[in-house]
């Protein structure tokens, strides 16, 4: 496999070293899971520990968790793609995402993230107000949008929080959180001084798995190492963002904006 000598340039402005690793079908976080629940939509192989990959290839498939312990069979030829597997092409196909998925079984997945979790992963009681037809804008007018009084934590703030997003920015950098989540530090094409959030669910986890989403989430961190390890991955690449609109609480994340606001979850990605 190769090294990811791309990766290194887009980086530098980060003082840890625990981003991304080497091999792009990995980055999976190890987080225990319980033995009987369903695989989430879009995995490919159950690890050792617990853990579910998304890789598309076999070549290394939970090489960080213990090895493969089952190959998950794909869906059968004749079957039609579920919704959640369906709405990244929905979205370049007619500029409107698949209906909401149906919710997968409530316990699936490990503990992961705490604060608004519901809602950062889609499996919220809110989720079905969420418009999937997304709407263009820019970081510097989504970091200027007025910061809720208060932020419920199973339900969405309107109307930011019931919006999907799209929004091209330059990547500043890109790491994988303690909960999980792919953490993106987006930027203003034209000034790199004003800055947002956007994050990737890790599919394994609680949440994420339930909400439908799994499969979108893990092909949406699959297209990201894709690029970075990819001969055409530059330092500050601009990409485009098609996300649900969050506010997260204000704890010094890096690259948040001012009113909190974040893509999140992060629905579709490409580099344009």
């Amino acid at each position: 496999m190769r090294v990811f000598r791309p990766l290194v340039a887009l980086l530098l402005s980060l003082s840890m070293g625990t981003v991304a690793g080497r091999w792009a079908h990995a980055f999976l976080r190890q987080h225990p899971q319980q033995a009987a629940s369903p695989a989430p939509s879009g995995a490919t192989a159950r690890c050792r520990d617990g853990t579910y990959s998304f890789s598309k290839h076999r070549s290394g498939t939970c090489s960080h968790h213990g090895g493969v312990a089952t190959w998950l069979e794909p869906a059968p030829a004749n079957l039609q793609p579920r919704p959640a597997d369906t709405a990244t092409a929905a979205a370049s196909a007619n500029d409107t995402l698949a209906p909401m998925p149906t919710r997968e079984a409530p316990t699936c997945g490990g503990t992961c993230g705490v604060e608004r979790w519901p809602v950062k992963t889609l499996s919220d009681p809110d989720r079905e107000r969420v418009q999937l037809r997304p709407v263009n804008t820019t970081v510097e007018a989504l970091v200027a949008l007025q910061r809720p009084a208060s932020l419920p934590a199973t339900g969405r703030a309107d109307p930011a929080e019931v919006t999907v997003y799209r929004v091209e920015a330059r990547l500043l950098s890109l790491f994988s959180e303690a909960d999980g989540d792919y953490h993106l530090v987006l930027a203003s094409p034209s000034d790199a001084t004003i800055t947002m959030i956007a994050e990737v669910p890790d599919p394994g986890c609680a949440g994420a798995c339930a909400s439908g989403f799994a499969g979108v989430y893990g092909r949406v961190r699959q297209k990201l190492m894709d690029y970075l390890n990819s001969a055409r991955s530059v330092a500050r690449p601009l990409v485009r963002i098609t996300g649900v609109g969050f506010f997260d609480y204000l704890h010094g994340q890096r690259g948040v904006a001012p009113n909190g606001i974040e893509l999140h979850p992060v629905l579709d990605v490409d580099f344009p």
